[in-house]
């Protein structure tokens, strides 16, 4: 994909390790704060698997959260496919094709895995599962009025992560000549922008260094319909239904906004000022030069904490940043 075409006015900077990620467009974090007053394009790299054969939702039924018996040509639903145990192994949004195929969008570093799991399953079916991440791109549209330009594109996929936030699926092969129909209307931004916009609908990613480390409920995924609690059976859900039915969820993921320019990594520990662990960080993403908005797994009972520590440094100031959704009363 030839950033450059879209936007020729603009510079866009691949990340060093991985070319299909643009870091921005000459963006920085001093204008983050006022992006959501514009209408925003941003990058948005994710790995595509595709599920092709007269089994397909048949097998995927009986392996993941969602329910996709009765989805319908263009249709997405979002679901995990989880472990024995109940892990995640990875999160995915399906949409349906006009040809029956199911079409996985999900993280891109777990990609390869995710196959390799569900390819433990599907020896007795009639499913063929492959890596086509080469043939589609991701744009997320968000900002004053991304309700309105979302209707100028025939999309693969469309769906509403969270309020005026959208996150869209093109075909390569027809992209550039649908997307510039619209750059003149947008304001262009990378991949970093779109992570903060996900941290703010509350959804944390399972990233290959996560995969096999969260329980569903862990993640708020019984708050953003990517579970059936009345579907049959599939792989994990004794655990998701007891947690469920039991109540027994004692953590959950809080989005919070760190006065700091230091950037915690993945599954790094947060202490309270008394140095006991209260939380694990599930999605980290900075918000200007001087704030961190990230996504952290918290006891529950430890959510009025005023400032907390991860690494080496000092405490630091924290406040609890409210989720576009509701988490259940449970909780």
């Amino acid at each position: 994909m030839d950033w450059q075409l879209l936007f020729p006015d603009h510079s866009a900077m691949a990340n060093d390790d991985h070319s299909n990620i643009i870091e921005s467009f000459g963006e920085s974090l001093s204008d983050y704060p006022t992006l959501p007053k514009t209408t925003v394009l941003s990058a948005n790299y994710r790995g595509y698997i595709k599920l092709n054969g007269p089994d397909s939702v048949e097998f995927l039924q009986g392996q993941v959260t969602c329910d996709l018996s009765s989805i319908k040509p263009g249709e997405s639903k979002n679901g995990a496919h989880l472990s024995p145990k109940g892990r995640i192994i990875f999160l995915f949004s399906a949409t349906k094709g006009d040809d029956g195929a199911l079409l996985l969008e999900t993280h891109h570093s777990v990609v390869a895995l995710a196959i390799s799991s569900l390819k433990k399953y599907s020896v007795f079916f009639k499913t063929e599962i492959v890596n086509v991440t080469h043939e589609f791109l991701s744009v997320m549209i968000s900002g004053s009025g991304s309700e309105s330009l979302v209707e100028k594109i025939q999309w693969y996929s469309v769906r509403e992560i969270s309020p005026s936030v959208f996150s869209t699926t093109l075909n390569v092969t027809t992209a550039i000549e649908q997307l510039q129909t619209i750059t003149h209307l947008v304001t262009p931004a990378g991949q970093g922008y779109s992570d903060l916009l996900r941290i703010r609908a509350g959804m944390a990613e399972v990233l290959e260094q996560t995969s096999d480390e969260f329980i569903v409920q862990m993640i708020n995924l019984d708050a953003l319909n990517f579970i059936s609690f009345k579907k049959g059976c599939y792989t994990g859900q004794e655990i998701v239904a007891r947690a469920h039915y039991r109540g027994a969820v004692k953590r959950r993921l809080y989005r919070i906004s760190l006065d700091t320019d230091v950037i915690p990594f993945l599954k790094q520990g947060l202490m309270n000022t008394e140095g006991k662990m209260i939380g694990t960080v599930a999605a980290v993403a900075p918000a200007s030069k001087t704030t961190v908005e990230i996504l952290a797994i918290l006891a529950i009972k430890s959510t009025d904490c005023s400032k907390v520590r991860f690494g080496e440094g000092d405490p630091i100031p924290m406040r609890l940043l409210p989720l576009p959704y509701e988490l259940p009363k449970s909780s």
